[in-house]
């Protein structure tokens, strides 16, 4: 059985609101001195991936695929440390902003070419933009069934058996293949640590660089033939603090001085 789980690398959202850099122009974000980490969620789907090898006793190819540019390499070491079977990078320096729809489209096209694929994987939404629309685009893509939502899958012959999750608690659904499932955290995937000589191994192994246009994908007529989604504007909003001191000898004058001015201030 072949998986492929979809992982895409964002600027680390750990960093400190003071080095959080945009183009306001190009309505980019500045990665600068941040890091690229993989999308959480991602990293889910990864898991849930490794422990459906561990209850196959290893019948299952991993594939980690992204795309990115050449900064993007470490999320798929990483994957690798994890003990992912392959790894593949698409390309995509110097390309226009991605929206979902395009992303989806590359990927679709990444895929067939790694085909057969029984199982997709994608974190249910990205820790940046926490859109949530790949999977389902993909699925569309391909002509496959979807669910979303899940934390952890089993397979039963030809069907996968997945739980997910929902506004009412869990539920388990049923799942011919090939299927795309979009995976959510949960308390029985959170995300292993690699060990060390599996870092050091995954440092060996040689990863694939795809180009866009070698699928067969001409990114600018995607985007203008299906523009899914307008950025108008981009900007880290400005907030604005004062503050002011209410004197008094004593903690009722105080309070007294306080009440009158929230009054003034229509607050109360």
């Amino acid at each position: 059985m072949h998986v492929v789980v979809c992982l895409k690398p964002i600027i680390d959202p750990e960093i400190p609101l003071a080095d959080f850099r945009i183009d306001r122009e190009s309505k980019r974000i500045i990665q600068g001195n941040a890091n690229l980490v993989t999308n959480i969620f991602d990293e889910n789907a990864l898991e849930t991936a490794l422990q459906m090898r561990e209850r196959a006793e290893g019948d299952i190819r991993i594939t980690a695929i992204s795309i990115g540019t050449s900064s993007s390499i470490d999320i798929l070491r990483r994957a690798l440390s994890l003990r992912a079977d392959q790894a593949i990078l698409i390309n995509n320096e110097g390309m226009p902003e991605l929206d979902t729809f395009a992303t989806a489209k590359i990927l679709a096209a990444a895929l067939r070419r790694l085909a057969p694929i029984d199982l997709i994987l994608c974190g249910r939404e990205a820790g940046d933009w926490h859109g949530g629309q790949v999977g389902s685009f993909l699925a569309e893509e391909l002509s496959w069934p979807c669910a979303t939502f899940v934390s952890r899958i089993d397979i039963d012959g030809e069907h996968f058996i997945m739980r997910r999750q929902t506004d009412d608690g869990w539920e388990v659904v049923k799942c011919q293949r090939p299927a795309i499932a979009t995976v959510t955290n949960d308390e029985t995937n959170v995300p292993r640590i690699p060990k060390v000589r599996d870092s050091m191994m995954a440092f060996r192994k040689e990863i694939p660089i795809w180009n866009i246009m070698e699928l067969g994908i001409d990114v600018s007529a995607v985007r203008d033939a299906h523009v899914t989604l307008q950025l108008r504007d981009m900007y880290i909003p400005e907030v604005n603090k004062r503050c002011s001191f209410i004197e008094g000898e004593v903690g009722k004058e105080k309070a007294i001085r306080l009440l009158h001015k929230l009054r003034e201030m229509h607050i109360i």
